[in-house]
């Protein structure tokens, strides 16, 4: 990805699950899906071929776009709301004598049979993606970025709803970028204030440029300040974006990045608060990718106490996201949670509602945004010859 592509998205394209505007959805999804170039294809991503279609990052990379990603993930958020996207319990745990945060994250869509076939989100999901039963295994390997590799490691594996034929293996180091940045920009999209300009950025690596490309698909982001434990790391960030126009500046404190912002963005494997409540002024929004696994942590409780508080899925969120410390703290972390974001997304539940709330979003990443990536991903590779087949 490249801060030079990134392109704010249509005040008509930010509206897609208002519930005051659901009626007319279905047009604007069609809007969506003919600026995007997206082909009509087949009915189902099931095949009863016994070859796995196999993609790698590379190839991933050149099928979809962030925008494409974050109209899925949207979709798909909508559709939990509906019981049609399903995140199963999720495995996580910390690898002894191996340094590494290791897990699997399963589920499912099943559309066609749905007697919500004819809601726009759903039909588009039939149209696009289909019916997909899948899981995702990987982590972060701690040692990694200190000998120059990547730290965030993934796979991920579709099976045949019908007959349970493995049909596609692919690297999901690419999916999880895209789908934890589109993420961020859904979330800012119903919860940032509209005339949000700068954005303070907690972290500098990969998701941070990511998370930083897809918020500008949402809101006006023309300004930035980034923190990061590492100074060099904070000001090759800082550098990389001014030499795409954006106005960043690297600081040597949080508190700086988070008091001047309207956006604050945290993307860290920290274990320990970093954004103090006190720093947040009233009209801020947060979005946290970073607390999904146990121990993890970025967030002041006692923010999370004063926030409209918004969670990808609440028992995740409950048990390795943000609300994890609540929890332990005897508090009634349940309580404290205004919504999840699909309901929002399919317009139950209202987002941000005046120009003074904080709001939070804790992402603690769920299996149906890889699972509807990936569905899309099979869909097109098959559609214009892409990938290699092996037999298992």
């Amino acid at each position: 990805m490249h801060p030079e592509n990134t392109e704010r998205l249509r005040p008509a394209e930010s509206q897609l699950f208002n519930k005051n505007v659901l009626a007319q959805t279905g047009m604007l999804w069609q809007h969506l899906r003919e600026r995007l170039g997206i082909a009509e294809t087949m009915n189902s991503i099931s095949s009863h071929s016994t070859s796995t279609l196999v993609l790698s990052d590379q190839l991933i990379s050149q099928i979809i776009t962030l925008k494409q990603t974050t109209l899925l993930v949207e979709a798909a958020f909508a559709a939990n709301a509906m019981s049609c996207a399903v995140a199963l319990p999720v495995v996580v745990e910390s690898l002894d004598g191996f340094d590494i945060h290791f897990g699997v994250k399963s589920g499912y869509l099943r559309l066609f049979d749905s007697s919500l076939s004819e809601l726009p989100f759903i039909k588009y999901l039939s149209d696009e993606v289909g019916d997909v039963i899948g899981l995702k295994a990987g982590g972060y390997w701690f040692r990694n970025p200190a000998v120059g590799l990547p730290g965030h490691r993934a796979a991920l594996l579709l099976f045949d709803p019908e007959t349970g034929n493995v049909t596609a293996l692919m690297s999901a180091n690419t999916i999880t970028c895209l789908r934890t940045a589109a993420v961020g920009a859904i979330a800012a999209k119903y919860l940032a204030r509209q005339d949000s300009h700068m954005a303070g950025i907690i972290g500098a690596g990969e998701q941070a440029h990511a998370q930083l490309e897809a918020v500008r698909l949402s809101r006006p982001i023309s300004h930035a300040y980034v923190w990061d434990k590492r100074p060099a790391a904070a000001y090759a960030y800082a550098s990389t974006w001014k030499k795409n126009g954006m106005c960043i500046e690297a600081v040597p404190e949080i508190r700086v990045a988070v008091e001047n912002a309207d956006v604050v963005i945290t993307a860290t494997p920290s274990t320990e608060v970093l954004v103090r409540s006190e720093w947040v002024r009233q009209g801020t929004h947060v979005t946290a990718v970073g607390s999904d696994g146990y121990g993890k942590q970025e967030l002041d409780i006692r923010l999370l106490q004063r926030a409209k508080l918004v969670v990808d899925k609440v028992s995740q969120s409950l048990e390795i996201g943000e609300l994890q410390h609540a929890t332990r703290q005897g508090l009634d972390a349940r309580k404290m949670i205004h919504a999840e974001l699909g309901e929002i997304c399919a317009g139950q539940k209202p987002g941000r509602q005046n120009d003074q709330e904080i709001t939070v979003f804790d992402s603690s990443g769920v299996s149906f945004q890889d699972l509807v990536v990936a569905g899309y991903l099979v869909r097109q590779a098959k559609s214009k010859d892409l990938g290699e087949y092996v037999k298992l």
